[in-house]
């Protein structure tokens, strides 16, 4: 039961881990714009900071939980994430505990997903722009601090890199702030519906991931948790000299000061 139940939530959340990850650096921008021109904006501004970024490494825990007819259950692995400009993510598990056949049938298949949705025929899938999605303004909303335009999207082909839900872009650079949807297109019968959240965080200008929650409902009776906790980071930017810089951004640090900002 736990193998079937295992393999079917693992489809539900391949394609969200990290979706509508960006990297956006401040800028002011004015208020009062049409959605279109405000997801625009943010696309226009994110090829130019993903121009600057030349990699990144994070230590990454992803956890899952379950509870339902199969009993309780429970693991956990740590990850050692890089990137590389202009496209590259790497995805090398370290560690991982508990339930050996929910880390090996989920969260090691996970990350490999993951780095699958890195390519460049699916980033352009599941990229948030007026080309892949019907946007909406909704109105405008405070989270932590933050002054966020909040847009509803729908996608305009549905599969299973897309998703329907509600964004937050910041006013003040047009930052991702955060997602919560719910997959375009069901994995599976067997899943009753499937929800997640992303937030991000920003520190020197730069908005970066900061936790995943996503809950798969299994339509036999059961709840399965995935929770990744993206830690630090440690970034370096391309500059005009062509030397890098780097930064160090600790995502439960740099959680508390965002409001101050």
């Amino acid at each position: 039961m736990l193998h079937r139940v295992s393999r079917v939530v693992l489809i539900g959340w391949m394609g969200f881990a990290g979706v509508g990850a960006g990297w956006s650096q401040s800028a002011a921008a004015p208020a009062g714009l049409p959605a279109e021109e405000i997801v625009a904006r943010m696309v226009a501004r994110n090829l130019a900071r993903q121009a600057l970024l030349e990699r990144y490494t994070s230590e990454r825990v992803y956890r899952v939980e379950y509870k339902g007819t199969g009993g309780e259950h429970r693991a956990e692995i740590e990850v050692h994430a890089e990137y590389t400009a202009p496209g590259t993510k790497r995805l090398t598990v370290v560690s991982e505990s508990g339930s050996k056949m929910i880390c090996e049938k989920v969260l090691r298949r996970l990350v490999a997903s993951e780095e699958e949705s890195s390519d460049k025929a699916n980033r352009i899938q599941t990229m948030l722009s007026t080309a892949n999605y019907f946007v909406t303004l909704e109105g405008e909303e405070t989270v932590d601090g933050v002054r966020a335009w909040v847009l509803q999207v729908s996608p305009k082909v549905d599969n299973r890199f897309t998703y329907r839900g509600r964004v937050w872009v910041s006013e003040e650079d047009y930052g991702l702030v955060r997602v919560v949807g719910e997959p375009a297109k069901n994995p599976s019968w067997w899943i009753n519906r499937a929800s997640f959240e992303t937030r991000y965080v920003r520190d020197e200008g730069f908005w970066l991931p900061e936790k995943n929650v996503s809950v798969s409902h299994v339509r036999i009776g059961g709840e399965a948790r995935l929770t990744i906790e993206y830690g630090a980071y440690h970034v370096v930017v391309g500059s005009a000299n062509g030397h890098g810089e780097t930064a160090l951004v600790a995502g439960q640090a740099a959680a508390g000061s965002t409001a101050g900002r």
